[in-house]
């Protein structure tokens, strides 16, 4: 079938006049099967339209249009890409010439310029040698001699240093201080007072090297008596770490007083 758009009348007015002519006939056959075909034909013309093959007439409703010139718009104008830029600016000007940007490792191997920090006069005429040296620090003053034997926790006090630069302990006696008999014939020539010295232990409790340190008063001759004495003087090594230092250096303080009787250079242990 042709999908030929018929008017409703004129398709009405066709199928009546079919159907009067078959019924007109006086043949009954053919005036049922007419009947049955003129109910088929119209039955098709139905699902026809029900399906839109059968357009309709259609009211058509005019639309105004209005139209535009967007040439001139300036929304109308697309930006121009980068490569756009480069070729209208190389036009409007030939000398220009593009170049090929560097790449970080072109950039890297380019030397770069050492900085140059300006200085000022003042700056500049600085002479480090000038500057003039700070004084040197006072030499330590020598350590004060304390008593003669202080032990600490079972060992020797260390009361400075010996004339070699060894540690220097307190002196302690063996087995006792030395006897009126031993020191009245050196100290018969010597003024009261007291006087220190140091030694050197060597074994058997005696010591050697001895060295005189101070005295008080001054030209007593309390040092140069002790000298003369000390060979026969007992005293026990340092002790450091519980061990017994033979050959260590030993602080021998002497005192001597003026007594009627009793030890004449009285007690070593008081000042």
């Amino acid at each position: 079938m042709s999908n030929v758009a018929i008017e409703p009348g004129r398709a009405a007015s066709s199928l009546l006049a079919r159907a009067g002519e078959r019924l007109t006939d006086r043949n009954g056959r053919r005036a049922i099967g007419g009947i049955v075909a003129i109910a088929i034909e119209a039955l098709l013309f139905w699902a026809l339209v029900s399906l839109g093959v059968v357009e309709l007439p259609r009211k058509i409703v005019p639309v105004a249009l209005t139209s535009f010139d967007v040439r001139n718009h300036p929304a109308a104008k697309q930006p121009k890409t980068p490569k756009e830029h480069a070729v209208a600016r190389q036009a409007a000007n030939p000398q220009l010439t593009t170049a090929r940007p560097k790449s970080p490792t072109d950039i890297a191997t380019v030397p770069q310029p050492a900085a140059v920090i300006p200085l000022s006069p003042q700056v500049q005429s600085f002479d480090l040698g000038k500057i003039a040296k700070a004084p040197a620090p006072p030499a330590l003053a020598k350590p004060m001699i304390g008593p003669v034997d202080t032990p600490r926790f079972g060992d020797s006090e260390r009361v400075g240093t010996a004339p070699n630069g060894q540690p220097m302990y307190a002196a302690a006696w063996y087995p006792y201080e030395p006897t009126h008999e031993q020191m009245a014939g050196y100290l018969s020539t010597a003024e009261p007072g007291w006087a220190l010295v140091t030694c050197r232990t060597i074994p058997d409790y005696r010591v050697d090297d001895c060295v005189g340190l101070d005295e008080y008063p001054e030209n007593s001759h309390l040092i140069r008596a002790v000298l003369a004495a000390a060979w026969q003087f007992r005293i026990r090594p340092p002790r450091v770490n519980g061990v017994l230092q033979v050959g260590d250096w030993v602080r021998i303080r002497v005192t001597y007083e003026e007594r009627p009787s009793g030890n004449p250079y009285g007690d070593p242990s008081k000042p």
